[in-house]
């Protein structure tokens, strides 16, 4: 990765090279290094949270090149997954669109929070094996954290508040999951300002399969074992502690509350006009 980088940068661009020292070091990183032109994520979805976590109130862009598990933030701003294409798209024309994230105590995420089931398989998941073959290492891992037995939440946003036993709860600011094609509801949008909540109540195995039937078929809105509904801040509790992630990586226990923070991150993306590093950027929205 660092022989392509270097091979593929532009005369007249410094180009800076630092390794993340140990797993939730790249906020700082970040800090240290915003200002410049262009920084780069490379890694998973959680990599790249942990960076834009630093970068939160520059005006410094971020872009991604995808080395993780999933890569679903890449994804769904068209980076390829594919070394050498992403590499050589990170110096072309850019276009900086601003979007939304997620903020839970001084961690942001980008994409997706959620407590219970996934992040019970997050945690299960085989570290080794997810270097090897991606986000099929969650496979077995999402079997074992079935057996789990659902929890009792009490949800509570700015409007209402709610009581449910289910296995897992969503806070999603992106509504992909594992593909861009692959989603949860299409009117989920990373920059309309607001969470879509989603409480998974599927409890006993057939109703399990039949939600995971219409994910996979496209047809999981209208689901009559998920409730769904939109806020700008989102308490969880639970009756006892289950785990918490963002976008993909364990961060802590519930209770725990999430806020909506509006377009606070620019993320670049590739687009055939003149851009960061060869032209004026175009800011869209």
């Amino acid at each position: 990765m660092r022989r392509a980088v270097a091979a593929s940068c532009p005369d007249g661009v410094d180009l800076y090279l630092v390794e993340i020292p140990e797993p939730g070091g790249g906020a700082e990183v970040a800090r240290r290094f915003a200002g410049v032109d262009l920084m780069v994520a490379a890694g998973g979805d959680g990599t790249v949270a942990d960076v834009a976590t630093g970068l939160i109130g520059s005006s410094t862009p971020l872009a991604i090149l995808p080395a993780g598990s999933t890569n679903i933030v890449a994804q769904e701003i068209g980076v390829p997954l594919a070394l050498g294409p992403a590499v050589q798209r990170l110096f072309g024309p850019h276009r900086i669109v601003r979007r939304d994230a997620g903020l839970v105590g001084d961690r942001y995420f980008l994409h997706m929070a959620g407590a219970g089931l996934d992040a019970h398989f997050f945690t299960m998941a085989d570290r080794e094996l997810k270097r090897r073959v991606g986000w099929v290492a969650y496979v077995p891992a999402a079997f074992e954290a079935l057996r789990l037995p659902p929890t009792h939440f009490t949800i509570t946003t700015e409007s209402e508040r709610l009581e449910v036993v289910a296995p897992m709860v969503l806070v999603a600011n992106g509504g992909s999951v594992i593909h861009p094609r692959i989603t949860l509801d299409p009117s989920i949008r990373p920059d309309d300002g607001v969470f879509d909540v989603l409480v998974f109540t599927a409890l006993d195995q057939a109703a399990i399969a039949r939600t995971v039937a219409r994910l996979a078929a496209f047809r999981l809105p209208g689901s009559p074992d998920m409730l769904m509904f939109k806020a700008r801040q989102v308490t969880i509790e639970s009756d006892q502690p289950v785990p918490v992630q963002l976008d993909g990586d364990v961060h802590g226990w519930t209770p725990t509350t999430m806020n909506l923070v509006p377009k606070c991150i620019n993320l670049a993306v590739a687009h055939p006009r003149p851009g960061l590093l060869g032209g004026t950027p175009q800011l869209a929205r």
